[in-house]
């Protein structure tokens, strides 16, 4: 087998990140391809023991998401609702910057980041509709605002390579299906 590739699929809360991986993976699954769709292990994580509140535990975050990702690996395609890169972005918003321990946390997953980087394409979400409760999320409207904000400074101020896929889910689907190239296999 070739090496796999790791669609992300990034933005903030509510943008309809979970429904376009999911919609990717069935119309790759469909043609022919062996794909599968990795959940952001966040939102677990989150239901299970309330909402990150410090720096510490994005790196339970990251390694969380790490393994969640490396239970796939053996999917010629994953799409993923998140990324490792993240917790970076959500460190920037959670880190003490008086603390030296927390400062040094925050390297640290800058760090990771960067090196998982190139394991990735990434598409970017914008926020082109309100953002509905689901009862696990935390963020209210103007908190979900700031971090579109956030993750697309990063990945602008990183030079990250990415694309914004806009539109309803079908145009979003077809424009990373156009990218990422689509065969019928069947």
């Amino acid at each position: 087998m070739g090496s796999q590739r790791k669609i992300a699929i990034i933005g903030g809360p509510g943008t309809g990140k979970t429904t376009l991986v999911k919609q990717l993976d069935v119309d790759y699954s469909l043609a022919g391809y062996n794909s599968d769709v990795c959940l952001e292990f966040a939102r677990t994580y989150i239901v299970s023991y309330g909402v990150p509140t410090n720096i510490f535990e994005q790196f339970l975050l990251y390694e969380g998401q790490k393994q969640r990702e490396a239970e796939f690996r053996h999917c010629e395609m994953l799409f993923c609702d998140n990324a490792t890169i993240l917790n970076y972005v959500y460190g920037l918003i959670s880190c003490d910057y008086n603390n030296p321990k927390e400062v040094y946390s925050l390297m640290k997953l800058f760090e990771w980041a960067m090196k998982d980087l190139p394991d990735y394409q990434i598409f970017y979400v914008p926020r082109e509709f309100s953002l509905t409760r689901d009862g696990v999320r935390y963020q209210d409207e103007e908190f979900a605002v700031m971090l579109d904000k956030k993750i697309k400074n990063f990945l602008d101020i990183m030079n990250v390579p990415y694309t914004v896929v806009q539109g309803d889910m079908k145009a979003r689907v077809n424009q990373v299906k156009e990218i990422i190239g689509f065969e019928n296999r069947r």
